[in-house]
Formats: C-alpha cells, sequence, structure tokens
C-alpha cells in the first residue's frame, strides 16, 4: 500500500471514530491499550525467559564456579539467545488497529452484529430526503441505547498454549529463590556473571590479604586492622560502616595472589603495585567514598566505611581583668573535636590587629583552657578602645573565634615629671613617625636637665642615645624596626624613672613564666623544666628584692606604709618560694597539669602583690587604723591560703614540706577542714565588722570588701564540704578583692583629706617647674581618680542600710538554711 493511500485510510479512521462518543472513544483507546500490552507481552516473552535463566544462574554463582572460557562460552550463548529470540519476537510486531480495538471491546461486550461498527456508518442516499434522515437519527439512537453495559476482560495469553509443561513457572521459582538467597548480593552477582574476571588456580585460604587504616597524627587515634576473609565468598553479611577521620591513610597488601588487583577507594580504581611475584601493596588517602574494597583475580573483599570531617574548632573568651599593675588577666577555653594544637588572642582596634600567643592547659587537647596575663601598657594603643576575641586552631588549620569582647586597653599612669615627659615625647613619636626630630629636640632638652632625674647616669644616657638615633647626621628617615627599638628605650628608661627596677623586674618575671608554661605543655624535657624553674625562681626573687628596695626608698623619703612590712615580705617571699618548689615537684613528678595551675596561681598572686607601696596620710585618726587593719586581714588571708594549699598536699596546717601527717586529721571539728573553716568564718567577722566602720565614718562601702565577704562565706562553706579546690579558689578571689577594696578605700580616703596619692606630685613640667593649672607637659590634664563619698540621706545610703540588715539577718545562724540561701542569692545583688 502507498503512502498516499495509507494517509487516507488513517484520516478516514480518525473521522469514523470522531463520529463516536466520547465515552465509546475512551472504552476503545483502553481496549486499544490493551492489545498493545497482550502482543508486546507475546513478542518479548521469549528475550525474557533467556535473561530469567541466565539471572537465575548468577544470582546462585555457578557462573563463578566455570573456568573462565566456559563461562566466556556461556555468555556469549546467552547473548545470542537473547538477541535471537528478541528478534522474533519484535519481527512478527503490529500496532492494533482502530477496528481491531472496537471488536475487542464488542467481543469482550458480549454484543452481537457489530454495533459499535454500525455507529460508525454515515447514511449513503436519500440525503436529501428528511424522513430518511430521521430514520437514520432513531436507528442510531437504538443502537446506543443497547450500549449502556460496555467492559473490557483481562489481558489475555496463549502462552500456557506455546509452553504446555509450563517451564516458566519452574524459571520463575528458582529466580525468585535466587533473588532471596543473594539478596544485598544481587547487583554484585549479576555484575560477576555479567563481566567475567579471571579464575584462581588454587585454595583461597592460601592467600593472605592485610589492610591497615592509620588515621592522621593530630587525631590522635589508634591505627585501625581491618578484618579479611579471602574463603567467605561474596555472600558474607556487611559489616557496619567503620568511622574513620577524613585525611587517613589505607595501605593493603596481599600475599599469593597469582594475578594483578585492583584497589578501589575514593571513588576510583587504581592497580596495586607488585612488590615481588608473590605480594601486591597499595595505599592511598582516604577522602571520600563509602567503601573501599580489593579485587581482582577471583578476589573480591570490600569494607564499608563513613569518613568523618574534621569540624572547626570553638573558643570562648571571659570578661578580662585588670590587675594592680594595668595587666590584662585573661581566662579562655577552646574546643575541637580532634584537639585544639594553637590558642592565641586577636586584639583589633580599627582595621588593623594584633596577635598574641596564648598557653593552653588541660590533659585532654580536645577541651583546652587556660589563663594569662598580658601587659599591653607599653603598646601605642594602651587607652584606646579596641576588641578582643580568643582564636582556636586545629592542625588542619582550621580556625574558630570567640564572641568579641570590646573593652579599653589599660594605660600606665606616670607620676614621675621626667617619665610623664617621655612617655608624652613616645606617643607623638608612635602617632607620626615625622615627629623624630621635635622629639630628638625635646629629650635633648630633658637630657641638659639632670636634677630633674636626680642625675641617674643610666637616664642621662638613654636620653642622650636616643636624641641622637632620632635625629641622624645623614638626614635618613629612619625604619620602622629602629623606631620600635627608640620606642621600646624611651619605655623602659620611664619606668625606670617611675618605680625602678619593678616594673623591668616583672616583665622579666612574666617572660620566663610563660616560657614555662608553654615547655609543660608540649612535653618539654625534664631538664628545660628544670633550667626554666631555676631561672623563674631568680627572676621572682629579683622581683621581690626590687619591690622591697622601693620599699625601702619610699620609707626614708618619710612616707608612711599601711599594706605592709619588711618582715611580712620575707614571709610572702618563701610561701611564694614554696609553692614554686610545689610546682617543680609536681613537674617532675609527672603532674603537669597540676604545676601549670599551681604557677598560675603564683602568677595571680605575684600580679596583685603591691608590697611597697607608699599609703597616704600620716598614720592619724581611724581611717589609717582600718587601712591597717585591711592590710592584717589580707596577710591573714594569705596565710589562710597557704594552710589550703598545704592541705591539699596532705598537710597540716603550718607544717613544713616533708614532714609526716599528725594524729586526728580529718574533717571534724579539731581536723584541719574544721580548724580552717572557723579561722575563715572569724576572718569574715572581723571585715564584716571593718566593713560597718568604714561605711559609718565615709557613708560607702567599698565594693571589693563586700565582695571579699561573699567569696570568704563560700570559702566556709567549701572547707566544712571538704572541697579544697573550691575553697582555695574563693580564698585567692577573696585576697583579689580585698586588694581591690584596699584600694578603694585609699581613693575614699584621699578625697575626704584631698591627699593626691601615692607618687602624685604637683603639675610639673619636664624641668621641675611648676602648673598653677592642671595640664601637664603637652597640655594633658593629670589623672585624678577617686571614689563618691555617699551623702547620707540619700537612695545610696538606703542602699547600704539594706546590705547592712540582709548581712546581719544572712549571720543569725537560728534561721532555716532555704532562708539564708535566699538572703545570700540578695546580697550577691549587692
Amino acid at each position: 500500500m502507498d503512502r498516499p493511500n495509507a494517509q487516507l485510510q488513517a484520516e478516514a479512521a480518525r473521522a469514523r471514530a470522531a463520529a463516536l462518543p466520547f465515552r465509546i472513544r475512551a472504552w476503545a483507546g483502553l481496549a486499544r491499550w490493551l492489545l498493545v500490552l497482550e502482543r508486546a507481552l507475546l513478542a518479548l516473552a521469549p528475550a525474557a525467559a533467556v535473561f530469567a535463566v541466565f539471572a537465575a544462574l548468577a544470582l546462585y554463582d555457578v557462573f563463578s564456579l566455570l573456568p573462565l572460557w566456559l563461562h566466556w562460552a556461556l555468555l556469549g550463548l546467552f547473548a545470542a539467545g537473547f538477541a535471537a529470540a528478541l528478534w522474533l519476537g519484535l519481527r512478527r510486531w503490529r500496532w492494533p488497529s482502530h477496528d481491531e480495538a472496537l471488536h475487542r471491546l464488542e467481543a469482550d461486550s458480549g454484543l452481537s452484529h457489530r454495533p459499535l461498527t454500525h455507529l460508525e456508518d454515515r447514511q449513503a442516499s436519500n440525503l436529501v430526503d428528511p424522513w430518511a434522515a430521521v430514520l437514520w437519527a432513531q436507528h442510531r439512537k437504538r443502537l446506543l441505547a443497547g450500549l449502556s453495559q460496555l467492559h473490557l476482560a483481562p489481558p489475555r495469553s496463549d502462552l500456557a498454549r506455546r509452553d504446555p509443561m509450563a517451564l516458566r513457572g519452574l524459571v520463575l521459582v528458582l529466580l525468585a529463590l535466587g533473588i532471596g538467597l543473594a539478596w544485598e548480593q544481587s547487583g554484585d552477582r549479576l555484575v560477576a556473571a555479567a563481566v567475567p574476571q579471571a579464575r584462581i588456580s588454587g585454595d583461597l585460604s592460601t592467600i593472605v590479604v592485610e589492610a591497615w587504616i592509620t588515621p592522621p597524627d593530630y587525631t590522635r587515634l589508634a591505627p585501625i586492622a581491618l578484618k579479611s576473609d579471602t574463603t567467605a565468598g561474596t555472600g558474607k553479611a556487611e559489616l557496619a560502616p567503620i568511622e574513620i577521620p577524613v585525611g587517613s591513610k589505607l595501605l593493603t597488601q596481599i600475599q599469593g595472589l597469582g594475578s594483578a588487583a585492583e584497589l578501589s577507594a575514593n571513588g576510583t580504581t587504581q592497580p596495586m603495585q607488585a612488590l615481588d611475584a608473590e605480594t601486591q601493596r597499595a595505599e592511598v588517602t582516604l577522602t571520600k567514598g563509602e567503601r573501599i574494597g580489593i579485587a581482582g583475580g577471583g578476589l573480591d573483599i570490600s569494607w564499608p566505611i563513613a569518613l568523618k570531617p574534621d569540624l572547626a574548632p570553638s573558643a570562648t573568651l571571659e570578661e578580662p581583668q585588670v590587675t594592680e599593675r594595668a595587666a590584662l588577666r585573661l581566662n579562655y577555653g577552646g574546643s575541637d573535636d580532634f584537639g585544639v594544637s594553637d590558642m592565641r588572642l586577636v586584639i583589633t582596634q580599627g582595621q588593623e590587629s594584633l596577635e598574641l600567643q596564648l598557653t593552653m592547659q588541660g590533659a585532654d587537647p580536645r577541651q583546652v583552657k587556660g589563663a594569662s596575663f598580658q601587659d599591653l601598657t607599653a603598646h601605642p594603643w594602651a587607652g584606646l578602645a579596641v576588641e578582643l576575641r580568643a582564636i582556636a586552631r586545629d592542625a588542619l588549620g582550621q580556625i574558630g573565634a570567640s564572641a568579641p569582647v570590646a573593652m579599653t586597653l589599660p594605660e600606665r599612669k606616670f607620676y614621675h615629671p621626667v617619665a610623664r615627659a617621655i612617655i608624652e615625647q613616645r606617643k607623638k613619636l608612635a602617632e607620626n613617625a615625622g615627629n623624630a626630630r621635635p622629639v630628638a629636640r625635646q629629650l635633648r632638652q630633658l637630657q641638659r636637665q639632670p636634677e630633674a632625674f636626680d642625675g641617674d647616669i643610666v637616664t642621662h644616657m638613654a636620653l642622650d642615645f636616643a636624641a641622637n638615633r632620632l635625629n641622624p647626621r645623614d638626614g635618613n628617615p629612619l625604619a620602622k624596626e629602629e623606631l620600635a627599638e627608640i620606642q621600646q628605650l624611651m619605655w623602659d628608661t620611664a619606668l625606670a624613672l617611675e618605680d625602678g627596677g619593678v616594673s623591668m623586674a616583672m616583665r622579666e618575671l612574666r617572660r620566663l613564666q610563660r616560657e614555662l608554661e608553654e615547655a609543660l605543655a608540649r612535653g618539654a624535657s625534664d631538664e628545660e623544666i628544670e633550667r626554666l624553674m631555676n631561672e623563674l625562681q631568680q627572676a621572682m626573687n629579683e622581683y621581690l628584692r626590687q619591690m622591697q628596695e622601693q620599699m625601702q626608698q619610699a620609707m626614708e623619703r618619710g612616707m608612711p606604709m599601711g599594706r605592709m612590712n619588711p618582715d611580712a615580705l620575707t614571709l610572702s617571699q618563701q610561701d611564694l618560694n614554696e609553692m614554686l618548689n610545689q610546682a617543680r615537684r609536681m613537674a617532675q613528678s609527672g603532674s603537669r597539669d597540676s604545676a601549670q595551675q599551681m604557677l598560675q596561681q603564683l602568677q595571680n598572686m605575684l600580679e596583685n602583690l603591691q608590697m611597697g607601696m607608699p599609703m597616704p596620710g600620716q598614720g592619724n585618726g581611724e581611717a589609717q587604723q582600718m587601712l591597717n587593719e585591711l592590710g592584717r586581714m589580707m596577710q591573714q588571708q594569705q596565710q589562710l591560703l597557704q594552710d589550703t594549699f598545704r592541705a591539699q598536699r596532705g598537710q597540716q596546717p603550718g607544717e613544713q614540706p616533708g614532714e609526716g601527717q599528725g594524729e586526728g586529721g580529718g574533717a571534724g571539728p579539731g581536723g584541719p577542714y574544721g580548724q580552717g573553716a572557723a579561722a575563715q568564718d572569724q576572718l569574715r567577722q572581723q571585715l564584716g565588722d571593718l566593713m560597718r566602720r568604714f561605711s559609718n565614718m565615709t557613708g560607702s562601702i567599698p565594693q571589693g570588701i563586700g565582695q571579699a565577704e561573699q567569696s570568704m562565706r563560700g570559702a566556709v562553706d567549701s572547707l566544712r564540704g571538704q572541697d579544697l579546690d573550691s575553697a582555695a579558689q574563693s580564698q585567692n578571689d577573696a585576697l583579689e578583692q580585698m586588694q581591690q577594696g584596699l584600694q578603694q578605700m585609699n581613693q575614699a580616703m584621699q578625697q575626704m583629706s584631698g591627699f593626691r596619692g601615692p607618687g602624685q606630685r604637683d603639675p610639673m613640667d619636664p624641668f621641675g617647674r611648676s602648673y598653677d593649672n592642671e595640664e601637664g607637659p603637652g597640655g594633658d590634664a593629670f589623672a585624678r581618680e577617686g571614689t563618691d563619698v555617699v551623702p547620707p540621706g540619700s537612695e545610696l545610703e538606703r542602699s547600704r542600710q539594706i546590705f547592712e540588715e540582709l548581712r546581719q539577718r544572712r549571720n543569725e545562724t537560728g534561721r532555716p538554711k532555704l532562708e539564708r540561701d535566699y538572703l545570700d542569692r540578695l546580697l550577691r545583688q549587692f
């Protein structure tokens, strides 16, 4: 049939179908697709039978038991049979026609005389006769009335006629059993049957497969040996995934396999390297994928893995505290899933930043913490608003930052006129390097007034050297490094004028302690630790000696001492040396974390130690007496802290190191815990009495004294509960808070008496000339510090009375514990 006739017949069929109602056209379409399904099943049945037989043999792993040549032969036969069966089935394929679909619908619906076909007929004669048209319409109406019960029977097949022995059922049963037996290995077995591999000539049990996974060194995880069983076959049970860090190294080795093998890892395969005729090896770094395996020569072993990525660390930074010498006390911490390798403090000022190294403590590097003292008073940013962040870094270089802490960097105040003038010129030099020549001229003028710095030859030489360096004869500008050296020289000269060698000795002490903490953290040798311990002890003794000299010089100038005396200094030095020796013994015994904690406590005490500073007043009146009482209380608190340290080491209070523990120790009323709690509580009551007397005199309560009283109460509770660590911490906090309270009391008394404070002279220029106003050299006003006195009858006075009433009620032992705890929470609000 030519193409035009076929198109005409198709168009005629579509026209006839359009004459049918929509319901009949829908049923005819379903009948047509039903015929397509029946003919497709009939055409594909032979090919499906061939594939089913192949799949059943593959699922039962029959092909792995055959020689390679026979495997290839059977694979070729199955491929040829499948292609032939598919060709034969599709060769007789014919798309169902519209008439065949109507005939199938009529047959399944039980309609006789072909009514659906008659509906497609058209009126052939008497087209102009109206009675003939009416008669034709009545004929179609009668035909439609008999088509109300149309339906289609299920698909029919003559496979039973073609397969009288029902072999198709046997194949389906074998296929279902094969799927059930192989299950998770079904895909691997089908692939192995479709892609033949080389066979092993020999026993699989003689092949040795070894595999190790070595995690990266920074994870501190032990290597993992992978289990392998070459005789288990492909039907072995699936193993649970092995969790390993990303970047781990996989090393595999095979012995006894006659043919080449391949290693599958990271989603790719690579050939294993032949070391000799019997041994093959491969090594790879694991970065991705969920499975690793070895295949080749009939060998097929795999292991599921779960790669664990290295997450970024996190860091925390507490609110920094400012010590007596304007140093920052930082408490920080960091955490990482595999360990923090480095911590730094980042200080940001505008667009610039400064990084400082931080030491870490803790036996577990995944959770580290630390405390550090940073003296930034010499930095040009001192006195400016900055942001501080703690940065934790892991071994891969990933970083985590803490929340920013905004603060103003503490600035050292200088009272000596020449020291103040030198610092003023140093600021100008730091702001603009072009000020080098004007600064040199100012330094030269200072040098020519030796009486202003008591004729000190070191100061004279330092000023001369700095002036010459800032005004070179060749006229070339100085390099950045040279300017930094001159600025450091000017800072050291000002410090020496202000407080002698105390500040420089403290700087050396901080440097050595930082080196010692870093050495303990990195596990340095015992010889290096011992060397640093000796240097630290020498630096500490030098610092204490400088403070003692400063105190003696102040006494020679007639300035009264209100904090400590030379005897107290000698006792304190003995205690500090004992703490350092205790840290030395801890390091020698291997308790390096404990040694670091002891060094932190030692540095905390040294940072807040203010021996030898002159006190205002001439020792007259009740004010001086209260200051002296507070100084004695601080000595008693320090002794109680030492007793707690000795109790932690198993010694009785007052016992010397090396002596045995006496009888009668324990937590009872007569034991060291009970004695320490009673002594601490008695000291707390004395401090409370001092608070009341000072409040009655000035109308204010120093905040540090109130906080110290609360810390003492916590120390009493901890001692009664035998919690020595918490007791030591509370006692140390009380000592620091008493130090702050002493300053606050001092400032309040200065305002009441009009005294300017220790070391504060009348405003003077660098040449010793007095000013009538408050302007100092460079136009900067002198800083005035003090504590406002609370006027009687004010709201603050009322708050003080409430505080006193709450504290008295809290000290009444007859009240229930629940009420006293509530009063404690109220007292913390003050």
